[in-house]
């Protein structure tokens, strides 16, 4: 059994509530077509940028896996077991990287210390961390440069490098420097910026940059297709030659459409081709360099639209990213593809990888499958939604999975839900893919985000379900199910509550069937996507139910957020220990926990927020998050499954010395607070509730003790300028509280 928490889980205390303390965990197996998921909980995949980087310095390349869609970053540790590799999903790799990465990243050494560095968004440009650690301190980081700059024409402008585009930045001219080709802002013209450090300084480890051309490979792309126009005549591609940037501006009016480049020696021919991407379209463009010298500016000769022409060719929508990095241990680069457009293209098979069936100087590329590492996870496109019921009464809760919605071809979207049956024992569950489109729901014409929930609503031993639907009404389906074989009649549309009037809540209803008051009977509660919650109390019988509207904001419960007036609120109450609790998934991938639900259910007052960011320190739940609990092996132990953006799921067991979970808010209680985080050296810490005269302890995230600091005040300045930049733990042992802290 394989265990996963957060660093320096030893550290964190949990102050009440410590049985809702929970901590990572694959030991619960998941079977597809008669084989075990490698990767179940890992969370899924949508649109992904895939770099390599050694994050343990134990000398071989784990993969880090950024994801766009909520800008989260999944990290798979290069493991060994029997002489065989593989990749092992670190549920806390994301906490190992720099807080404030948006829209790209990509990781490559750029001064030579042989630790790759991370180059992502920054407004209008690139950002640059540059990579301090080592095996003692763990990974550490510096903020090289803020936004980098180029010298155009004697100005210092920002190197721009559109948000949606991804740029190659790699070492075009082999002088051991790191240069970046990027698209002008009319989206016509590649643009060389070539790193000065090796000329200024005989070395690589500065960021400088001019614009040495402005019409690099001399072609021109259609700014209204993906057409490239070789040995381009037009400005500033201009009669059989590559211009330099010093002869003028080009004209920046045209608006950019949206590019990824690769660059790479495809031919082995010692200068670089490039792959291209556009933003409109599903295919892959490789152009081949004609030149023989890096010295030179040489052109372009010929443009395959149809890459690889030797393999199956790519066909993705839409804005396919290609990425060569070695992902099956070889030693020889293979090509990841990838869609760089949000919300619009696969999202459940949506990594494609061609394996290099050759060598890195003269690569061949084979495809072999569409979903690398999707096909080791429970993965169904974006926003999944877990439910556990034991729908075929064997004793043992099964899983469905509800989503937001699959792709479907062409340039459309479907609603799914997906079944796993559980076909462990009481204290071994194994959950059993069996199907991707529970009773063909996707066919119905009920629209995106259909939310299950089940309940045996006429006392006849079947759970039956019902069904939230994005026009906020929510369907009946009686389980008519003989023996195992499940079967469920034709849906009862827009069920009515107890006026007769149809039950419709606004947009995507997201119901659960709860016995709320402790009478015996179901009631209906209903998530809204404005993020407020509906009672629908069971005013009839176990036989017949009756749903009466209750309160249209129960509990007081809003999860909508300034950033957003939408919430989606997807409630989870539970009992535990005769008590029930609430959590509610939201948009903002936040969970809410409330207590004190029975008391204020009977006085229709406000439930007592516990948290507003239950698993507050799980923040690579991006959007869409949505829980589940139970105990599903029967250990007394309490199962989190956590439904997000992604598509997947993250599994988490009970475990009271996490620090994943709840803490009760107490405002009396000893507390530290410590500001400004981010810093750049110097920080504040405050004790509150709290006599001074103790200590506080700096230690890295790998759990190095660095330092140790006396609070002879109620406010103290701790200075730890002398550290590298990177995220260290402030840990304060007389209250046993840790607090991460980034110093830049």
């Amino acid at each position: 059994m394989r265990y996963f928490t957060l660093i320096l889980i030893s550290f964190f205390s949990s102050f009440g509530f410590s049985q809702f303390q929970f901590n990572f965990t694959d030991s619960l197996p998941v079977m597809k077509n008669g084989q075990e998921l490698s990767l179940p909980w890992a969370g899924g995949l949508n649109y992904s940028q895939v770099s390599d980087i050694d994050v343990d310095f134990d000398g071989d390349m784990d993969l880090l896996v950024f994801d766009r869609s909520n800008d989260q970053i999944r990290l798979f540790e290069n493991a060994q077991e029997n002489g065989i590799r593989f990749y092992k999903f670190n549920p806390q790799g994301y906490l190992l990287f720099p807080s404030d990465i948006r829209y790209r990243v990509h990781c490559i050494d750029y001064n030579g210390d042989g630790k790759n560095d991370l180059f992502t968004y920054g407004i209008g440009g690139v950002k640059v961390y540059k990579n301090t650690g080592n095996s003692s301190t763990g990974l550490t980081w510096e903020l090289a440069k803020n936004l980098l700059y180029s010298d155009n024409w004697g100005a210092q402008l920002n190197l721009y490098v559109s948000s949606a585009d991804i740029p190659a930045i790699i070492d075009v001219d082999n002088d051991s420097d790191i240069d970046i080709l990027t698209y002008h802002i009319s989206g016509e013209y590649l643009q060389y910026h070539k790193n000065l450090s090796q000329e200024l300084y005989g070395h690589s480890d500065s960021l400088v940059y001019q614009l040495k051309n402005e019409c690099w490979g001399g072609f021109r792309e259609d700014v209204n297709s993906n057409t490239v126009f070789l040995n381009d005549q037009t400005s500033p591609c201009q009669a059989g030659n590559v211009p330099n940037a010093e002869l003028k501006p080009m004209n920046q009016e045209k608006a950019h459409s949206g590019s990824t480049v690769l660059a790479l020696d495809y031919d082995g021919s010692g200068v670089k081709d490039l792959i291209l991407g556009d933003v409109a379209y599903p295919s892959l463009n490789l152009l081949l360099n004609g030149g023989t010298s890096v010295n030179s500016n040489s052109l372009m000769v010929s443009a395959d639209p149809n890459f690889p022409a030797n393999s199956t060719p790519i066909s993705m929508q839409l804005f396919p990213a290609a990425y060569w990095v070695d992902v099956d241990f070889d030693g020889n680069k293979d090509l990841l593809v990838a869609p760089n457009a949000k919300n619009v293209s696969e999202n459940e098979t949506s990594l494609l990888k061609y394996k290099n069936s050759s060598t890195n100087t003269n690569p061949n590329f084979i495809y072999e499958t569409k979903s690398f590492l999707q096909q080791d996870m429970i993965e169904h496109g974006t926003g999944s939604i877990p439910v556990l019921v034991d729908i075929d009464n064997d004793g043992l809760e099964d899983l469905f999975v509800a989503n937001f919605f699959a792709y479907k071809p062409s340039l459309s979207k479907e609603s799914r839900i997906a079944y796993y049956k559980n076909t462990g024992t009481i204290n071994n569950p194994i959950f059993n893919f069996i199907d991707s489109d529970f009773l063909n729901l996707s066919q119905s014409n009920i629209g995106l985000r259909m939310v299950p929930t089940f309940g045996d609503l006429d006392n006849d031993g079947k759970k039956d379900m019902i069904i939230g639907l994005e026009n906020g009404s929510v369907s009946y389906y009686k389980n008519t199910s003989a023996g195992s074989f499940l079967t469920f009649a034709q849906p009862v549309q827009n069920v009515t509550d107890n006026l007769g009037q149809i039950i419709n809540i606004g947009q995507y209803a997201a119901p659960q069937l709860f016995d709320l008051n402790s009478d015996g009977k179901l009631d209906l509660i209903i998530g809204k996507k404005t993020g407020e919650i509906v009672y629908y109390e069971n005013s009839g019988t176990t036989i017949d139910p009756i749903f009466e509207l209750k309160n249209p904001i129960l509990g007081g419960v809003d999860v909508s957020t300034t950033v957003s007036p939408d919430g989606f609120a997807t409630p989870h109450f539970f009992s535990y220990l005769d008590t029930n609790y609430l959590l509610v998934g939201s948009l903002s991938g936040a969970s809410y926990f409330y207590k004190g639900i029975d008391d204020h259910l009977a006085t229709d007052s406000t439930f007592e927020l516990v948290s507003p960011d239950f698993l507050g320190q799980m923040k690579n739940v991006g959007a869409y998050s949505a829980c589940a609990i139970g105990d599903i092996d029967n250990d007394n132990k309490l199962d989190l499954f956590i439904g997000q953006d992604l598509g997947g799921l993250f599994h988490l067991e009970h475990d009271s010395s996490s620090s994943i979970g709840l803490e009760e808010a107490n405002y009396n209680e000893p507390k530290v607070q410590i500001y400004p985080n981010p810093t750049n050296g110097k920080f504040v810490v405050e004790l509150l509730n709290l006599e001074p005269n103790f200590q506080i302890e700096i230690y890295s995230t790998l759990g190095s003790k660095l330092s140790e600091f006396t609070l002879n005040t109620i406010s103290n300045v701790i200075d730890i300028s002398s550290l590298p930049n990177g995220i260290y733990i402030v840990y304060v042992p007389t209250i046993g509280k840790s607090i991460k802290i980034n110093k830049q």
